[in-house]
């Protein structure tokens, strides 16, 4: 391993002198391994710098911070400890949330110890700090590896997921603090080498890291801090702990207490009036999500690869009774020209509802949520499918058991005849549609286009739907529709 040994250390004092600035930097220092290394190459290559470390005190000792102060003794370091009380912590989570737009409890318990060390860090001037992502992913640090079948492949998985998953992250938190995160091990030439590198360098029964730890032991660094096994940052700074704490006094779990300190976005609903879109809208608003208006698009075509054909008046009645206004748009019912009309409506409603986000009652068809998303995404808005691979059956449970009303304004499936139209759907008739749909083989949902249906109340509505005319208008004894000529809102009982 001496060879390979001498060209880690190589490109790695490579990557640090290219990343190092002329002023004085930092470095994030947990005691660990890979922040102990990159400490001793720096201060081998003579650079400025001092090591920074975030905790919350108040918790009994962090498990890091006496390897901290231990392995900084040890090299001879410059360290600087920043730390927060539980009183402070909400603030700083709140802070921290609204930064990594998470609140996953791994990412904000991994964020808070960062944002703690950076603060620190800008109290001392520092504009650029170093941080070891990277080594685990290059080098496998992770257990999971230990199942893993081909470790080159999944570790360039996993390099390949680190901007997403944690440099978004850390780097948010950095530039909040008005410094520059920069990572010395995430550098091409260190993970074309790490690559080719044989399994037996990087992972035994018994070790990780295997070449990185005998680097350090051959440069010096303790053995105890060399081959110290992986803490969690949120583990080693007790900012997990402090999460579960404070859950645990607002009689919550980790994740329900981190939501409250999201800032949800506004949304608009995509609303043909139909049962999945009343549903995804309802159940988002139950999440506490503000909806600010529904979106519906008519298109003239009745054969619509993205709409149904909804009734205006109706849509118009459902706005008034949900009580969230409408922005209605007309479309061909061709392909292109229905994304256009997608796109036009929902750039209306970021102008005059400040939307950041859509919702759709979308249940299965990759055709819709393709294209929601792609003018979604040319719109920068966040799409929402809370119904996505909803087993069909329970879809319809979930309805009929929350108070939902719903007819079938359309039909076009074998076993569904003229009797099915206008009818309200209860349990029975769920019951049946189960099983017509074993014997005829369409969809118990309609989400093969046997049906489409018409919501006339539901929880979330201040007043019910009343059709005072109407007529069934079949083209075959399976396809037809019930066209509404009247219909009025009437006060619920």
């Amino acid at each position: 391993m001496e060879k390979e040994k001498r060209q880690l250390l190589e490109l790695l004092e490579q990557s640090i002198k290219k990343n190092s600035p002329k002023e004085q930097f930092g470095i994030l220092f947990s005691g660990g391994l890979d922040s102990a290394l990159l400490a001793l190459l720096c201060k081998r290559l003579g650079l400025d710098f001092i090591c920074f470390f975030g905790f919350v005190h108040g918790l009994g000792e962090a498990k890091d911070f006496a390897f901290a102060e231990k392995a900084a003794k040890c090299l001879g370091l410059s360290l600087e400890t920043g730390s927060v009380s539980m009183q402070q912590m909400p603030k700083l989570i709140a802070e921290t949330v609204s930064l990594i737009n998470s609140t996953s409890p791994v990412q904000v318990g991994v964020a808070l110890p960062l944002a703690i060390a950076c603060k620190k860090a800008k109290q001392n001037n520092i504009h650029v700090i170093f941080s070891g992502m990277g080594a685990d992913e290059l080098f496998c640090g992770y257990a999971k590896f230990r199942k893993s079948k081909n470790l080159a492949l999944d570790s360039l998985r996993e390099m390949q997921q680190l901007p997403e998953k944690d440099l978004k992250r850390d780097q948010a938190i950095c530039a909040a603090n008005a410094m520059q995160l920069r990572t010395p091990f995430l550098n091409a030439k260190l993970l074309k080498f790490a690559l080719s590198l044989p399994n037996q360098f990087k992972l035994s029964s018994t070790r990780n890291k295997i070449i990185l730890r005998q680097l350090a032991l051959a440069l010096g660094l303790p053995r105890e801090i060399a081959e110290r096994k992986k803490v969690a940052a949120q583990y080693g700074s007790n900012s997990d702990k402090a999460i579960e704490r404070l859950a645990k006094r607002a009689k919550k779990s980790k994740s329900e207490y981190l939501a409250g300190f999201a800032k949800k976005p506004k949304i608009a609903a995509l609303f043909s009036g139909g049962k999945d879109s009343c549903l995804a809208l309802w159940l988002l608003h139950n999440r506490g999500q503000e909806v600010s208006c529904l979106v519906s698009i008519i298109p003239k075509n009745s054969d619509s690869f993205m709409y149904h054909k909804p009734n205006k008046k109706i849509l118009k009645l459902q706005s008034k009774a949900i009580g969230i206004p409408i922005i209605l748009k007309r479309t061909p019912g061709e392909k292109e020209k229905d994304l256009a009309a997608l796109r036009l409506a929902l750039s209306e409603a970021k102008k005059r509802f400040g939307i950041e986000g859509v919702v759709s009652g979308a249940m299965y068809s990759n055709y819709q949520r393709k294209r929601i998303q792609k003018v979604c995404d040319s719109l920068n808005l966040k799409p929402f499918f809370p119904l996505w691979h909803k087993q069909q059956l329970d879809e319809l449970l979930l309805l009929v058991n929350n108070s939902f009303v719903f007819i079938m304004a359309k039909i076009a499936g074998l076993g569904l005849t003229e009797e099915w139209l206008g009818r309200p759907i209860g349990q029975a008739d769920i019951a049946l549609l189960q099983g017509m749909s074993k014997k005829f083989g369409f969809n118990v949902a309609g989400e093969g286009g046997e049906y489409e249906s018409l919501v006339l109340d539901a929880p979330n509505f201040s007043e019910r739907i009343c059709i005072s005319m109407s007529e069934k208008k079949m083209e075959n004894e399976f396809t037809g529709f019930l066209e509404i000529r009247e219909a009025r809102l009437e006060l619920k009982n």
